[in-house]
């Protein structure tokens, strides 16, 4: 997330009465006092009739009408919400382009489907956003006790290296100090030449010795087993954006890791670094 003004794009589901998102991200901005929210709800019709023009300006004043009781009812939490509707066949493009269009920190959404399986539509934004996601698979009182980060201190690419930097950066914050909220560290590691040592781990993290796991294994396996195996509330994974086969590799290992993960997952995009070579 961007240091200084953030912006939650909260995605707001038109079958369900009950709002997560949209209540996790005031939570999330009331807390820190420097953030709005955009409560996005995607209208569409796929209604034959004479006057398409006017089934749209109907349909959307209709969803804007709606969308604004739902803001209404969160005016005593002080927070600066913004309703936004957009018509979109697809919602999932839509909660893209407002994202990239008005320079979303956070996308914050409710988990689709089973709560071990992952929806289409989640791995699709996983693919597509450039800001973070969170993923809600808990409802939004749900407290936080242990955050939980997955790092490759393995990583020497410029595109991971700063991956790992996020991704500390963003668990610190998210515990803020609070000393009710432990930060844990994971990292997996695949043969014993690469392996680092937790007490370094403690130290470079400023952390306590049994916050730091350093554990021998397949990153898709040791995340989410170890992540259920301390109960975290929330899990921070990484995935590096990249174009082609290569992103549908990547998209696959982070889509495995999030499928197996019983807690909220936030997910952040890197963009892929261009590495310099010697002439």
């Amino acid at each position: 997330m961007t240091k200084g003004k953030n912006r939650f794009l909260a995605v707001i589901d038109p079958t369900r009465i009950d709002q997560w998102a949209l209540h996790k991200a005031v939570s999330l901005a009331a807390d820190r006092g420097d953030t709005e929210v955009l409560a996005l709800l995607c209208a569409y019709s796929s209604v034959e009739c004479d006057d398409p023009t006017e089934l749209r300006s109907a349909e959307l004043r209709r969803q804007t009408i709606w969308l604004d009781e739902i803001v209404e009812e969160l005016a005593s939490a002080d927070v600066n919400i913004e309703p936004v509707v957009e018509w979109n066949a697809d919602w999932r493009e839509a909660v893209c382009y407002v994202a990239r269009d008005r320079h979303v920190d956070l996308v914050i959404k409710r988990a689709s489907g089973r709560p071990n399986a992952l929806a289409s539509s989640d791995r699709l934004l996983i693919r597509r956003l450039n800001s973070a996601l969170l993923l809600m698979k808990h409802e939004p009182s749900r407290r936080l006790h242990k955050v939980l980060i997955a790092v490759d201190f393995n990583a020497t690419d410029a595109s991971h290296t700063a991956l790992n930097e996020s991704i500390i950066d963003l668990g610190r914050r998210i515990c803020g100090g609070s000393d009710k909220i432990e930060l844990h560290v994971v990292s997996a590691y695949p043969e014993s030449d690469k392996f680092v040592h937790p007490p370094d781990v403690a130290k470079q993290l400023k952390i306590g010795r049994n916050q730091a796991h350093i554990r021998r294994g397949k990153a898709t396996d040791i995340i989410p087993e170890f992540s259920n195996e301390i109960n975290a509330d929330l899990v921070i994974v990484g995935n590096v954006g990249r174009r082609g086969l290569a992103g549908i590799t990547v998209g696959n290992t982070a889509e495995k890791i999030l499928t197996d993960i019983r807690s909220d997952v936030m997910v952040i995009v890197q963009e892929e670094r261009a590495e310099r070579t010697a002439a």
